[in-house]
């Protein structure tokens, strides 16, 4: 177990056992680092658009984030210090963790529509590529080699993860679809 991951988990913990309420945030959360932050982003995401927002769950879920070292793939979309900003002045701001970790991308599709992105990964080295939806819209993902042989089976979800270990560097393709018949906003995570 990592460091990052093993004080996430304690984060975890710690915030189920003083709120009552904060146990679920635990039951909802995957115990894998990159679907953790799919999974994460997409609490935070409907903690910051609840109109009865609940300050303390957002603040909590972005040090969760910050424990796994999160962050965005493009700055410019990033939507977490619209987030912290949005904190009311009374919560505790979490702290910024590690610089390195899990990139994520926030994006929206609409119904139908699909989303493909090419990432390298490095040969012998553990891939990890997640995703979830911001609401519950099933999202299909596929992993494909440089090859076009799927590395991950296609499947239908609210959230999804691939893990595998390349047997050489190269591109793969992401492809993310929406199977529902609304639009719906996702996170995808790929470390």
């Amino acid at each position: 177990m990592s460091r990052a991951w093993a004080g996430y988990a304690g984060l975890l913990l710690l915030c189920a056992c003083a709120r009552p309420d904060a146990a679920p945030m635990a039951d909802n959360v995957s115990a894998e680092p990159t679907q953790a932050v799919a999974d994460l982003l997409a609490m935070a995401d409907h903690a910051a658009r609840d109109p009865k927002r609940d300050g303390q769950r957002l603040s909590d879920t972005l040090a969760a984030l910050d424990q796994l070292g999160a962050r965005p793939a493009d700055p410019a979309a990033d939507p977490l210090p619209g987030w912290r900003e949005a904190l009311p002045s009374k919560v505790a701001q979490p702290l910024r963790g590690r610089m390195l970790g899990p990139a994520y991308r926030r994006g929206t599709l609409a119904a139908g529509a699909s989303m493909t992105l090419m990432q390298l990964f490095d040969g012998g080295r553990q891939a990890r590529v997640a995703v979830a939806a911001a609401g519950a819209m099933p999202l299909r993902m596929a992993v494909l080699d440089d090859g076009g042989k799927a590395v991950c089976p296609d499947h239908v979800a609210p959230r999804g993860a691939c893990r595998w270990v390349p047997p050489f560097s190269g591109r793969h393709q992401i492809i993310v679809t929406n199977a529902g018949d609304a639009p719906s906003a996702y996170y995808l995570v790929i470390d």
